[in-house]
């Protein structure tokens, strides 16, 4: 098995990344060998040229509204075209993974779309340096230089708890990714993704990928940037959190809303598979 690797390179989005070997990672560093990681491959992962720290991930995370997202560009009608024709065009397999998941083709088709648009957009991030950026994200004073100004102790207070939390969060992903590495024999510095760690069609982030993912084609490997591995394995976290055949509409939304905890994100796939559901005139 092994993970699927995009094949398009790394463009430099940030103004005053640090370059590998900043002191910012050795806390971090310090802690992944006490927790298991071999210390040769740390400092050999950390010291290759391609890790970036990236001030500005953790205040986006910070600031991230999912309910301000234009989650109605995937309602227009170029992009339901694109939709129908992906339905059309990969009939045989959506409904083989039906049938053997139970989750509908058009809520798998409306989740790609919103995800990765059907595989357009996978994500122009190293997945490890966003993970660790986040990870290392510790020094207050660094990550406030890229927030709004004027903060309120307040809400300074509130935004240092959230940064606590998830870097919390980003140390286990990236504990994960390496984990999933070391097992699959992959190199977890060639990973791209989102800004928020998640890659491939269906945009997981590494513990998902553990819990979930499955080799839909049956070639041995799991490739979330293949169309079946990925179908099928969007299907099975479904499936895995409860949906099934004969849902009511509130309970498929509240099955969408673990995999996204918004309620948006969760009523625009509805509404995708909705339409899609209608007969084109």
């Amino acid at each position: 098995m092994r993970f699927g690797l995009p094949g398009f390179l790394f463009l430099g989005f940030f103004v005053g990344v640090a370059l590998a070997g900043d002191p910012v990672f050795e806390p971090l560093k310090a802690r992944l060998i006490r927790e298991g990681f071999s210390r040769e491959r740390v400092e050999r992962l950390f010291s290759d040229p391609r890790v970036r720290f990236l001030p500005q991930i953790m205040p986006r995370k910070l600031t991230w509204d999912e309910t301000k997202l234009p989650y109605q560009q995937f309602l227009k009608p170029e992009r339901l075209a694109r939709a129908r024709a992906f339905l059309r065009d990969y009939a045989g397999l959506l409904k083989e993974i039906e049938a053997t998941y139970g989750v509908e083709k058009e809520i798998l088709v409306g989740l790609l779309l919103v995800e990765s648009d059907l595989g357009r957009h996978h994500g122009r991030y190293e997945v490890f340096n966003v993970l660790a950026s986040m990870a290392a994200s510790s020094d207050w004073e660094r990550v406030k230089a890229y927030l709004p100004r004027e903060l309120s102790p307040e809400e300074e207070a509130r935004l240092r708890r959230i940064m606590e939390r998830r870097a919390r969060w980003a140390y286990r992903e990236l504990k994960v990714l390496l984990e999933l590495s070391e097992k699959y024999g992959f190199d977890p510095l060639a990973l791209k993704g989102s800004i928020f760690g998640a890659f491939g069609y269906p945009q997981f982030v590494p513990s998902s990928f553990r819990e979930y993912a499955v080799d839909g084609d049956g070639d041995g490997r799991i490739d979330l940037y293949t169309l079946t591995d990925a179908l099928a394995s969007a299907a099975n976290y479904l499936r895995r959190h409860g949906w099934r055949p004969g849902l009511s509409r509130q309970e498929k939304k509240r099955v969408l809303m673990t995999y996204n905890h918004s309620e948006p994100y969760a009523e625009t796939v509805l509404a995708i598979a909705e339409r899609l559901r209608v007969p084109e005139k």
